[in-house]
């Protein structure tokens, strides 16, 4: 068990650009040795085109009634979140940060960092190392060598399938899970091949 303290994050969007687009859901896992947390929160953005959601809705299954009914400003998700984050990172000290890691993670990140930023916080990199980890990239490194083979694309679904692993997919708070396991699993037969170089 990896004694750094990990973010494992993932976000479901109203589109696919940070500046223009808004977080409907976010979840992560906080990690570090044994001890684990969650949190998981919707968010109802201030500008949303009913007619255009239609498309999110079909994708994520996350409709904008649901979002009227149970979405949080988001205000109160960056209020919530850094809130959550503080209980485990102290942003105050440069040597106590987590990785962030989600599945293609330069989207999540942008996003959040986003968040951030329309909520006047500058700060982001407090919290995290600056180099994120991306469970794609771990993904295409073991297809490279030849740990898991066939696959007819990268995505996060495919690659949970293919290793067993049961997905919802576009549910921030099962890709989480999903991604999570890939990583693990995958690391586990990246050590096992190192080993079996070293002997």
């Amino acid at each position: 068990m990896s004694t750094i303290k990990t973010l494992w994050i993932d976000v479901e969007t109203t589109g696919l650009n940070p500046h223009e687009d808004s977080i409907i859901e976010l979840a992560a896992l906080f990690e570090h040795g044994e001890e684990k947390s969650v949190f998981h929160t919707y968010c109802l953005p201030e500008k949303i085109v009913p007619e255009s959601f239609k498309k999110i809705e079909e994708l994520t299954g996350i409709t904008l009634d649901f979002l009227k009914k149970n979405g949080i400003s988001e205000r109160s998700l960056y209020d919530g979140f850094t809130q959550w984050m503080s209980r485990y990172i102290s942003k105050y000290d440069k040597g106590d940060k987590a990785i962030f890691a989600a599945y293609n993670a330069r989207f999540d990140n942008e996003f959040i960092r986003e968040l951030f930023r329309r909520n006047g916080d500058p700060y982001f990199g407090s919290w995290f190392y600056s180099a994120p980890l991306d469970i794609m990239s771990t993904v295409t490194l073991a297809f490279r060598l030849g740990i898991i083979q066939g696959m007819k694309n990268f995505k996060n679904a495919t690659i949970a399938e293919s290793l067993g692993i049961e997905l919802k997919a576009h549910s921030a708070i099962e890709d989480i899970k999903a991604s999570r396991q890939i990583q693990i699993i995958l690391e586990d037969y990246l050590k096992k091949l190192e080993g079996a170089h070293v002997n």
